[in-house]
């Protein structure tokens, strides 16, 4: 009977932690001063994230055998005209779309910058990024179809490790700078 009891009482015992350690009433004392109706906390803001904007943008890639552009459509999250640009980039450089190749993919961009209608894209081009000929052109076209959406450009002036190069990658002549068609 001493056992019955026992096992009795623990299992009321734990009962009663379990339900009171499941959850715990607020605060209802309101700060002092302050209207108890008004107490809803402020939402936490990332400060990172405050006055960004966001766009969807069309990029374009390579179709999966080389042969055309087609475009996507994608969203960028940046603060300023400058960071809309490197993010637009960035948005070359890869794509959720197996069957889209992103011509840009290993091509580093060392600075963006946009000056009355002129952007100006800095890039590096390791040897494993070169294409042959046919990429090249594409990745051109790739490049001024997804710059030329935005109507504030009109003219983007592709340099390869700062200098004005006659070609992007040794096949296709590179003009300097690009215009709109």
């Amino acid at each position: 009977m001493k056992k019955r009891i026992y096992w009795a009482i623990t299992i009321c015992a734990i009962s009663i932690l379990a339900v009171g350690c499941g959850t715990k009433p607020a605060s209802t004392s309101p700060v002092q001063g302050s209207d108890p109706a008004s107490t809803t906390p402020a939402p936490i803001v990332n400060p990172s994230e405050e006055n960004e904007e966001s766009q969807d943008i069309g990029v374009f890639y390579a179709d999966d055998q080389l042969l055309k552009i087609e475009r996507h459509q994608k969203e960028i999250t940046f603060k300023d005209d400058s960071e809309k640009y490197s993010k637009t980039y960035a948005a070359l450089q890869s794509s959720d779309q197996t069957e889209l190749i992103p011509l840009w993919s290993n091509i580093e961009l060392l600075s963006a910058t946009f000056d009355q209608g002129k952007l100006t894209l800095d890039v590096h081009i390791p040897d494993e990024a070169r294409l042959g000929s046919g990429g090249e052109l594409l990745a051109i076209d790739a490049l001024k179809g997804t710059f030329f959406q935005f109507d504030e450009v009109t003219h983007i002036d592709l340099l390869v490790d700062g200098d004005a190069t006659d070609s992007l990658m040794g096949h296709a002549e590179l003009e300097h700078p690009l215009t709109r068609e």
